[in-house]
């Protein structure tokens, strides 16, 4: 394809630093009745939070379970095969926040059907629920290339990646769509580099992944300019 990456952008990048503020609810489940029973009645902010912006947590997620619900099943319950249920879930095929509660309790409730026994966490990991509030700081230098997009996007922090690439899904109200895909689009076209970035399957990745796997498939479709690290 022949582009050329110093073309300047009608509107340039704005990358956003972002930080959550999270708060307990005091609310907890010791078991796996009591978590369904909670997720009924907690707003879905709070099932947000564990099945997305605790990626933002100064400990990365566990790479086989993509939400805090999934690894809880794992470490607290020991229950492999439930968190392998929870880990296969994926928020984004749903339109809004309360189709994802009602897939999630439809989970839940059909395990717990077959179940001889409510399985129990073991003292000292209850499930805690939380929800949180996020701080967003534009940054001080826009992105006006796809050069320099591609150079910013390799030294930004995975706060910047996450704003851009999963909460956006939730501010644009469109679930596959992200502020990267939708800036290049909007100024430069590229269908076919759009397409692909649309096409990640963004839940099951971790944030280094979704970084790494953007600038490689910018650096498949345009050209060497765009460095990264594969």
């Amino acid at each position: 394809m022949n582009f050329d990456p110093e073309q300047p952008a009608e509107n340039p990048f704005w990358f956003r630093e972002c930080f959550l503020m999270t708060m307990p609810l005091g609310r907890k489940a010791v078991n796996l009745r009591e978590l369904a029973h909670t997720l009924r009645e907690v707003d879905v902010s709070v099932i947000y939070y564990h099945l997305l912006q605790s990626r933002l947590a100064v400990t990365q997620p566990v790479v086989e379970y993509p939400n805090e619900f999934a690894l809880w099943a794992a470490t607290a319950l020991q229950d492999i095969k439930l968190a392998e249920k929870l880990s296969s879930f994926d928020p984004f095929d749903y339109g809004d926040m309360e189709q994802v509660r009602e897939a999630m309790l439809e989970i839940l409730d059909e395990y717990l059907w077959d179940l001889p026994s409510v399985p129990w966490a073991r003292p000292g990991f209850e499930f805690h629920f939380c929800e949180a509030s996020m701080v967003v700081i534009q940054g001080e230098t826009p992105a006006s290339t796809l050069q320099e997009f591609c150079r910013t996007l390799g030294k930004v922090g995975l706060d910047s990646v996450y704003y851009h690439f999963f909460e956006a899904r939730r501010r644009l109200g469109m679930r596959h769509i992200d502020d990267f895909s939708y800036w290049m689009e909007f100024n430069f076209g590229l269908p076919e580099l759009v397409t692909a970035i649309r096409d990640i399957d963004v839940y099951f990745y971790t944030l280094k992944e979704v970084r790494d796997t953007l600038l490689a498939l910018i650096h498949q479709h345009l050209g060497a300019f765009c460095d990264y690290p594969g």
